[in-house]
């Protein structure tokens, strides 16, 4: 395929316009970022069935407004701000279904099934500083973008982090006896 003007995006997909992105493309895109939509939807979901839920709705609606998209090298935080949007609006479906039973034997954490594991305390942590420890290290997202997929300002976002590394190094040294991790 030969295409006038292309314009090489994340180093293996060529595409001339995103506007005029094939479906082709995109599925290499979204696959690409696979991992990252699983990884942050289930830090914000608990059930399997919300996040695949999640997932496949922000995936119709990226498709379907691709065209908003301003530059092809926002793909991964734009698919992510959606996602985030996603999650939410299903928490928020949720919450207006009152339940009477006792779900939290129901209740699971992303478990990442790596020998990662940095990943068991990360999932111990509260959504809020989850969120953006995924976000910043295993997806490698910058603070700036962080704030505008989770709606927040980028210093809420920097001390949310700063935090989070510190909850986390407590959780690490108590689980080890106390050794440093320095």
């Amino acid at each position: 395929m030969e295409l006038e003007n292309s314009t090489t995006v994340n180093s293996k997909i060529e595409v001339v316009n995103f506007k005029t992105l094939s479906k082709d493309s995109f599925a290499e895109l979204i696959l690409e970022n696979k991992v990252s939509l699983y990884r942050l939807s289930k830090s914000i979901l608990k059930t399997e069935a919300d996040v695949q839920d999640a997932i496949s709705e922000t995936i119709i609606k990226a498709y379907t407004n691709i065209h908003k998209l301003k530059a092809m090298n926002s793909f991964k935080p734009w698919i992510m701000k959606i996602l985030v949007n996603e999650c939410y609006s299903i928490i928020k479906k949720h919450k207006k279904i009152e339940l009477t039973d006792d779900f939290t034997a129901y209740e699971g954490s992303y478990e990442d099934k790596t020998d990662d594991n940095l990943m068991f305390y990360v999932n111990q942590l509260k959504e809020e500083f989850k969120s953006v420890i995924i976000l910043f290290y295993y997806d490698d997202i910058s603070i700036k973008n962080i704030s505008k997929i989770l709606n927040l300002s980028e210093g809420t976002v920097k001390s949310r982090l700063s935090r989070a590394k510190v909850k986390l190094k407590v959780m690490m040294e108590e689980n080890s006896g106390g050794d440093s991790f320095e």
